[in-house]
């Protein structure tokens, strides 16, 4: 079958490779479309910062997230899902035995096991997914199935931030997660302001409901939040940029007592002010990947907000051109909300 290799870092091939073989509890699905994000991005450089299973991470077929067809069904998940269903993935499968995954933490285990980064993902024409993280995505358009898997990162980093009804919640990156970050906490019944540089962006958060957008290029974010909380900062405030300068921002933002969650990806460092800690008393959160019950709430928010949604996914790129569509993505944020590559139907 053709696949797209990641043979090292910045070196990606169109390859013809064996198809995988079905397990007894696994599903062969065909992907259809293959979402790139921000972890693509740093997977492809090299600058992931991730543990090999082996002794390198590569070579390796990227795409976690993705939607596709299912192909054929081992005895052990045979009657869990239907031939010909269109399904998305949950990535991770975790061990079961490390600390978090004894405290029902199995997004962060210390033995995480990865589509697209550990086995073989979806950016070839059949990918093997144990059943256990298959889930079906009922009559959702193909981009839409795939983009479930971004929306249950950004419900989980909602969950971490324990968003409330009617709390006022700073979403900093008007990206795709900012974004599903946005839809997400509305979902809760929260109020959402979000901070985003490009235009384009601002404009698809107010479309997507956000009370309020501000230039984080040019407006005083600062001073434009302590006036929409009255002077006392932002309960919630949830980064999605990974951006050293935003987060140290963000801390300027939350309130006392508030609650700051950190999801964008980045190999950078970032100085914080030590006496705003112990002068806010706010906590400091971190959130990776995604739950189960992420997944299914995040088929929930997508299919309710599919009408909305569905322009956002327009740019495509052709399996053979996957290394240019990492590239246009990482180059071009401000030409499309999301980059896909197209699979087959």
């Amino acid at each position: 079958m053709r696949a797209v290799v990641t043979l090292a870092p910045n070196e990606m091939s169109l390859s013809s490779v064996d198809e995988p073989v079905l397990g007894p509890s696994d599903v062969i699905v065909r992907p259809e479309l293959v979402g790139l994000c921000g972890s693509d991005i740093h997977f492809f450089s090299g600058h992931l910062d991730i543990t090999p299973k082996g002794p390198s991470l590569y070579p390796r077929i990227q795409g976690h997230e993705f939607s596709g067809t299912v192909q054929s069904v081992g005895d052990e998940a045979a009657g869990r899902v239907e031939i010909g269903a269109r399904v998305t993935a949950w990535p991770l499968a975790s061990c079961g035995r490390c600390y978090p995954c004894r405290i029902g933490r199995r997004s962060v285990c210390d033995d995480l096991d990865l589509i697209g980064i550990h086995t073989d993902g979806a950016l070839a024409e059949l990918v093997r997914v144990p059943i256990d993280q298959i889930f079906a995505v009922g009559d959702l358009p193909a981009a839409l199935g795939a983009f479930v898997e971004p929306m249950a990162v950004a419900v989980h980093g909602v969950q971490r931030g324990a968003v409330r009804h009617a709390e006022q919640v700073v979403v900093l990156g008007g990206g795709p997660i900012g974004q599903a970050v946005s839809l997400a906490a509305q979902a809760r019944g929260a109020r959402v302001l979000l901070a985003e540089p490009i235009a384009s962006r601002r404009q698809l958060g107010e479309a997507l409901g956000a009370e309020l957008t501000l230039d984080a290029g040019a407006d005083d974010v600062v001073s434009s939040v302590r006036e929409w909380t009255n002077g006392e900062g932002a309960p919630v405030v949830i980064d999605a940029t990974g951006v050293p300068a935003a987060i140290r921002t963000a801390v300027d933002l939350v309130a006392s007592a508030g609650r700051l969650v950190v999801l964008g990806i980045s190999d950078q460092q970032v100085a914080l002010p030590i006496g705003q800690f112990t002068v806010k008393e706010f906590d400091m959160l971190g959130s990776s990947c995604h739950e189960r019950a992420d997944v299914e709430e995040a088929i929930r928010l997508v299919s309710g907000a599919r009408d909305r949604l569905e322009p956002c996914f327009r740019t495509e790129f052709a399996l053979e051109d996957a290394a240019e569509a990492l590239d246009f993505s990482r180059r071009r944020p401000e030409a499309a909300m999301k980059v896909m590559v197209r699979v087959s139907g």
